[in-house]
């Protein structure tokens, strides 16, 4: 990776006390700080909203990053940390976004990170026409490890298709939630599903805030150009507001292709654990 291209991580459960992120604010610095060492210039902080959060309101998240910030300034930390969250889907959500109550990242009212329950896949596709009529696009988050999802993944394609970007997480990617869900991750990334790497990071040893191995990990899959997309660019993008364009990347394009082929498949691994 070039040092021209820093990280953005648009996934991050940073804010300290919000939800099971960071519970300190030592811890929240000591998150910061790993993030600032391993080349992440932009965090967007992503606590939990609704569902069990629902008590992380609007006015909460936008209170607490502004004052993480002034402390990262206090300190010379060089890092950016830009409110957004982590949003369980449930009923009502676009009038939520609408009214401010959920923040989409960066606030930008652009883009909506979901989270779907842990091992329960639902159609997205009626949500997705609704955000994208009020201007929005949904970015799945972590759809590697939804189990039901490992046990369905026919159904991520259409839902890119329908407009949907995908984030998968850093550690995913690097076997830390073991094989089955390393290879499905690879498998989505080799396929052209995958828009986004992100942390979802929670602390300094569970899930830390680092994407640098990922990269590397992306870099040897399918090449450069993609990895610093998914790491750098495309989140970049999303924090400054703009528009990703959605859809799937054409995998003729991917280095190493031939290899994922004859290794790879959209099928459903063995149940274990995530």
């Amino acid at each position: 990776m070039t040092r021209s291209e820093p990280f953005t991580d648009i996934h991050c459960h940073l804010l300290p006390g919000l939800d099971d992120g960071a519970s300190t604010l030592d811890d929240a610095m000591a998150m910061a700080e790993m993030a600032v060492a391993d080349g992440i210039e932009t965090i967007v902080a992503t606590p939990h909203q609704l569902g069990n959060n629902a008590r992380n309101s609007g006015q909460t998240i936008r209170a607490a990053t502004v004052r993480f910030q002034r402390l990262l300034d206090r300190r010379r930390l060089p890092l950016r940390v830009l409110p957004g969250a982590d949003v369980r889907i449930e009923p009502g959500l676009l009038n939520k976004i609408r009214s401010g109550e959920v923040v989409t990242l960066a606030d930008h009212r652009r883009h909506v990170l979901l989270e779907l329950p842990h091992d329960v896949y639902f159609p997205l596709e009626r949500l997705l026409r609704e955000l994208a009529s009020a201007g929005l696009s949904g970015i799945l988050s972590h759809p590697e490890r939804n189990r039901g999802i490992i046990n369905q993944p026919g159904v991520l394609r259409p839902l890119v298709e329908h407009g949907c970007l995908m984030q998968v997480t850093a550690g995913s990617l690097t076997g830390d939630f073991g094989s089955q869900v390393q290879k499905f991750a690879e498998s989505l990334v080799s396929q052209g599903l995958v828009h986004f790497v992100g942390t979802d990071a929670h602390g300094t040893k569970t899930r830390p805030p680092i994407l640098r191995r990922a990269f590397r990990r992306v870099r040897e899959l399918v090449g450069e150009i993609v990895a610093t997309d998914l790491c750098c660019r495309n989140p970049r993008i999303v924090a400054g507001g703009g528009a990703v364009s959605p859809g799937c990347r054409d995998p003729e394009k991917f280095a190493c292709l031939g290899w994922f082929r004859r290794t790879f498949s959209l099928e459903p691994a063995a149940a274990g654990p995530i």
